[in-house]
């Protein structure tokens, strides 16, 4: 597993306001675990990918920057690492 953060600075409200139509935009069914977290200067994401790879083909996309554009939402600082260890559901998922 590999998980990437998420930095968008703005106006929280607006933010998340604007990542819940982008998530109502995707199957969610098929994401391993992504949480959204209010910071005082915007929103922080952090999201799963099943390998680096995936994950560099999801964030270099025409579909990921697509979405953003769909959403008003501007490009984010991307950071990410892989996952060495996971809890989910109470369930220990070893990456």
């Amino acid at each position: 597993m590999h998980a990437s953060l998420w930095t968008f600075r703005g106006d929280p409200d607006e933010l998340i306001e604007r990542f819940d139509a982008m998530l109502a935009d995707v199957p969610i069914a098929q994401m391993p675990a992504t949480l959204a977290l209010r910071t005082p200067d915007g929103l922080l994401v952090v999201d799963t990918c099943p390998t680096r790879e995936a994950y560099e083909r999801f964030r270099d996309g025409e579909w990921f920057a697509g979405l953003l554009a769909r959403h008003g939402l501007p490009r984010p600082l991307m950071q990410d690492y892989p996952v060495e260890r996971a809890v989910l559901a109470g369930e220990l998922a070893l990456a």
